[in-house]
């Protein structure tokens, strides 16, 4: 990896620039409401440009591991980011000053690489999963560790918040999707595929949540029962990743079948 950002129009394929500064880039995200890109990298640093003029804007360093995850809030207020580390840190997108810092010195949190992240509607809540079959509700406005998510016997891949049901959701390489109550923090329901579970994502205004899998699958779930609604084959190897319309009629997949 060449550790560079390209930036394109979707509309016509057209080159807007060309983003340069950290080593290998692991993920990128869109600020909510502005042109500012954030991009993660192998190096443990997190940066952020203007676009479409391509202009630096901050780096943020404080990990000391590849940088997993990140995002900014949906308010667009603050930056969250989780390490391999075991580290997650709240952010300043305008100072880079880092506001609140969880790492496994704290005995509640991680113990082990954090590999995913999620972030509620109204910017208060993180949740965060792990190699160590855990994962964390976070409170983003003081930094504090509201609970764990404890049933999974792998790795959590993918974690997800509904937006209109007080209910989040956990994929696993021990293939089964969890289903939990947010408030009570109790498991509500379980949904299980054949292999490791690789992505969620929640339904916009449906109680329904789909999911990708090593068992070559995508499928769609009830989250209240879970209850299978919908099956997608086709692919010879691995659903790595999928991504739903805003309706949920229409889904496209990545696999490792090329």
């Amino acid at each position: 990896m060449d550790g560079k950002v390209r930036v394109w129009k979707s509309e016509t394929g057209q080159f807007v620039c060309e983003l340069e500064g950290p080593d290998e880039v692991v993920w990128i995200n869109w600020h909510p409401k502005g042109n500012i890109l954030l991009a993660g990298a192998t190096d443990s640093s997190v940066w952020m440009w203007a676009v479409p003029s391509g202009s630096f804007m901050n780096v943020f360093n404080g990990h000391s591991g590849p940088v997993t995850s990140g995002m900014f809030t949906p308010d667009g207020k603050r930056i969250v980011t989780v390490s391999e580390d075991t580290s997650l840190i709240v952010w300043d997108p305008k100072t880079a000053t880092a506001l609140h810092r969880l790492t496994s010195e704290d005995a509640r949190f991680h113990n082990d690489v954090i590999t995913c992240l999620a972030i509620n509607k109204d910017s208060s809540l993180a949740m965060t999963g792990s190699a160590d079959g855990t994962a964390k509700l976070i409170n983003l406005l003081n930094g504090s560790i509201l609970g764990s998510f404890e049933n999974h016997t792998d790795a959590i891949e993918t974690v997800g918040f509904s937006e209109h049901m007080n209910l989040v959701a956990t994929g696993s390489l021990d293939g089964r999707l969890n289903i939990w109550d947010v408030q009570t923090m109790q498991l509500r329901t379980t949904c299980e595929h054949r292999g490791p579970i690789i992505k969620l994502q929640w339904h916009k205004n449906q109680p329904l949540i789909t999911s990708c899998s090593a068992d070559r699958s995508v499928q769609v779930w009830d989250a209240r029962t879970g209850q299978n609604v919908k099956i997608w084959l086709g692919h010879q190897d691995s659903v790595i990743c999928f991504a739903m319309t805003d309706d949920g009629l229409t889904c496209v997949t990545g696999s490792d079948d090329g």
